[in-house]
């Protein structure tokens, strides 16, 4: 984006520029038009879309660092606070904060205990090594420039910041930034983000306010030292609030932080900065050029549901929110939309799939693409794995199998060099009449022939019963269909499939759906709208208590969940 028109579909003042973490990430999945249109918070979206609210707080962090704000800087007793959190629904009786969900109270109250106990142990840390302790700083950190000259971007005020939890030695020698996620604590971050987050915590100037307008600086002489001072060293720790875990991802002087921010931050962030096209994803969600761009397909009355009466802010949907949601409401509100996930080990059947997946899309991705067949197995059958995980036993041997399989479908065999394919490519829609983005994710989608082939590939314990309503039991495939046949890719309807592989440790079950045929279209549609119908409607995610609880990614903060459990778990 440079000093140029604005996106379509926006309007407003370009003149600030401000970037954060996330812009420094460059995920390869982000829409570099939406990541530059993020960079200038005053411009907006045109026409503006109406000011909508969620009933429950879907901020999943926000609970927590109002709790940690009250303990840190009101310095209230972390038990007061906890027993407010609880009484209070998680708004603490603040100004425009929504309830939270009796899930995300659970969690943010384990992830407080966990994070003070992390922080005392860090400071306990220090202490023993003779190092300075640092106290919290409210102050938000911001590098900035005072407005000047316009520059070729339309530009005349760059700011940085990076959010977090923020401290300071009181002799103002050190400063550190607590970043958060929500499950493990992370050690890969990408070397830009450290070195932006680095730089902001070196560089950064005390101030107030920002948003959607300029930060204004605290002045100097209202500040005690440590607040004033630019730090000699800087640290930037990592915190997992699911394990209560923390990682020292850096410990810089302020010179390293300059190289640092030199060699890798500044160069990612001005790719942010000045990224053009368009790339349709969940980045669409609350994208401020979506009424502009031409590049999401729109599929008005894909789904065939009847919209809600209350209107609710754009959002995402997939065939796994559905499913989830199928399964209980309260777990695809903490898994699927606050992102909250215990560490309780996979089943043995989906740890294999995903590294069967991950072998099958690696080797999908290859250039120039080739058949399956042309891969040679594990060197070790019995001792393999890809995307981080490994198997053994036989576990592996299986997967292996899996995989051998597999060489007999390879939809890349005899494929044509000029056929397009995409590999976990994201097919988006977006349905502007109920406020949905629809996001479906193939294993491998390619082109034969002016058609789309759209190949679903799973690995099964078991095989499929005869007269099983196949789109019920993989409504992915419906929604495959559905896309296909509004044209979402592109093609020819007529010549493209919808294919499903069943991989068995020792044969392949192997479907194909039509979606230019009227009946197969119209099965998809209604098993869709059946899925979709009661999830859009629900605004507060009651728990439903059921078979499906042993395993749920959430049952560690669900009470009814445990309570379900409980009998089953001691007979056992």
């Amino acid at each position: 984006m440079s000093s140029g028109p604005r996106p379509a579909g926006t309007s407003g003042d370009i003149r600030l520029v401000r970037t954060n973490l996330a812009a420094a990430r460059l995920d390869p999945r982000d829409c570099p038009t939406k990541r530059a249109s993020d960079a200038r918070p005053m411009l907006i979206a045109d026409p503006g879309p109406p000011q909508l609210a969620e009933k429950l707080q879907d901020f999943t962090l926000k609970v927590f660092m109002d709790a940690l704000d009250l303990i840190e800087h009101e310095r209230k007793d972390p038990e007061w606070v906890i027993g407010e959190l609880r009484r209070t629904n998680g708004t603490f009786g603040l100004y425009r904060r929504s309830e939270a969900h009796p899930l995300l109270m659970s969690w943010s109250a384990e992830a407080v205990r966990r994070y003070l106990a992390a922080r005392a142990a860090d400071q306990h840390a220090r202490e023993a090594a003779d190092l300075p302790l640092t106290v919290p700083v409210r102050d938000t950190w911001v590098v900035g420039t005072d407005p000047g000259p316009v520059d070729s971007r339309g530009a005349d005020t760059y700011e940085m910041t990076a959010w977090g939890r923020r401290y300071a030695a009181l002799d103002g020698s050190t400063r550190e930034l607590w970043l958060l996620t929500f499950g493990t604590a992370k050690d890969d971050r990408p070397e830009a983000e450290k070195a932006v987050a680095a730089y902001v915590v070196a560089r950064g100037r005390p101030a107030v306010a920002g948003w959607r307008k300029r930060h204004t600086p605290v002045p100097f002489g209202e500040l005690p030292q440590h607040r004033a001072a630019l730090p000699e060293r800087v640290r930037v720790i990592e915190f997992g609030c699911g394990d209560g875990k923390r990682n020292e991802l850096l410990d810089w002087n302020r010179q390293e932080a300059r190289l640092h921010f030199t060699a890798a931050g500044w160069p990612s962030l001005l790719q942010a900065i000045d990224g053009s096209g368009t790339s349709p994803g969940t980045g669409c969600i609350d994208c401020k050029a979506l009424a502009g761009c031409q590049a999401l397909p729109r599929s008005p009355e894909i789904l065939s549901i009847t919209p809600p009466k209350r209107r609710r802010p754009r959002r995402s949907v997939s065939v796994t929110d559905l499913r989830a949601y199928r399964d209980c409401p309260a777990k695809y509100h903490a898994t699927r939309q606050l992102k909250l996930r215990s560490s309780t080990p996979e089943s043995p059947e989906v740890r294999r799939g995903r590294v069967v997946d991950a072998i099958l899309n690696q080797r999908h991705a290859g250039t120039p693409y080739r058949s399956c067949e042309t891969f040679p197995g594990p060197a070790d059958p019995a001792s393999w794995g890809a995307g981080g995980l490994h198997l053994t036993g036989q576990e592996a041997l299986d997967g292996a199998a899996m995989l051998e399989q597999h060489n007999f479908y390879c939809p890349l065999d005899g494929l044509a060099a000029e056929e397009e394919v995409r590999v976990q490519y994201q097919a988006v829609c977006y349905d502007a009449g109920l406020g949905l983005v629809l996001i479906a994710t193939p294993d491998l989608l390619h082109t034969r022939r002016g058609g789309w082939i759209w190949r679903e590939t799973k690995t099964a314990s078991r095989y499929l019963y005869e007269g099983e309503p196949l789109l019920k039991l993989y409504p992915q495939l419906a929604l495959g269909v559905l896309m296909l046949a509004a044209g979402v890719l592109g093609g020819d309807t007529a010549r493209s499939r919808v294919e499903l592989e069943l991989l068995h440790t020792d044969d392949v079950t192997f479907e194909e759906l039509d979606p230019s045929h009227p009946g197969t279209v119209d099965e998809a549609r209604e098993v869709i709208a059946q899925l979709a119908q009661p999830w859009s409607r629900d605004q507060d995610y009651p728990t439903a208590p059921g078979r499906h609880c042993d395993g749920c990614e959430a049952l560690e903060w669900c009470r009814a969940g445990i309570e379900h459990l409980a009998p089953t778990r001691q007979d056992s």
